[in-house]
């Protein structure tokens, strides 16, 4: 992730010293390699400058800044994970990016870890179309106000980082 902003210019000087350590990576490396699970991250960076405290970008920064800073987080993370080929992995990201600013948007904040560490579970678990129906499921019971089935999915992660803290 940090290389990723430290190649942008216009981003460079706001990169902190301190390295932060990948948190979504390595729950989905396998079946992502390395490079593409640091995408994840990546991801993240850019919805933490957008709508928290970013891990890696200095919070400092003027609003229009960070709003940039989120935007090109977002998409070079989904263009690193789309080096996967995995149409799944990707609509799932999206879909992350997309509910993620919705629930902020509802003031559900609370839900966000179950729907991070659920999509991350998603990517990481068994593929194919009652696997991706149950996650679309899940997704649609989390906008209903039912964040069962997205917790159900999370806790089948191995050493799972606590995200509360961070998407607060």
């Amino acid at each position: 992730m940090r290389e990723a902003l430290l190649a942008e210019p216009t981003l460079a000087t706001g990169v902190r010293p301190e390295v932060a350590p990948p948190l979504l990576a390595p729950l989905v490396s396998p079946p992502l390699s390395p490079a593409e699970a640091a995408g994840v991250d990546l991801i993240l960076e850019g919805f933490l400058a957008h709508h928290g405290a970013p891990r890696q970008l200095s919070a400092d920064a003027d609003i229009g800044t960070r709003v940039l800073a989120g935007d090109y987080c977002y998409a070079s993370g989904l263009v690193i994970v789309a080096g996967s080929g995995d149409l799944f992995v990707i609509r799932a990201l999206g879909g992350l990016v997309a509910v993620s600013a919705g629930l902020v948007a509802e003031d559900r904040r609370d839900d966000l870890p179950h729907l991070w560490l659920g999509t991350m579970a998603a990517i990481a678990g068994p593929r194919g179309p009652e696997a991706e129906a149950a996650f679309d499921d899940a997704l649609r019971a989390l906008r209903a106000g039912d964040r069962t089935p997205l917790a159900a999915l999370a806790s089948g992660l191995h050493h799972a980082p606590d995200l509360k803290a961070v998407l607060a």
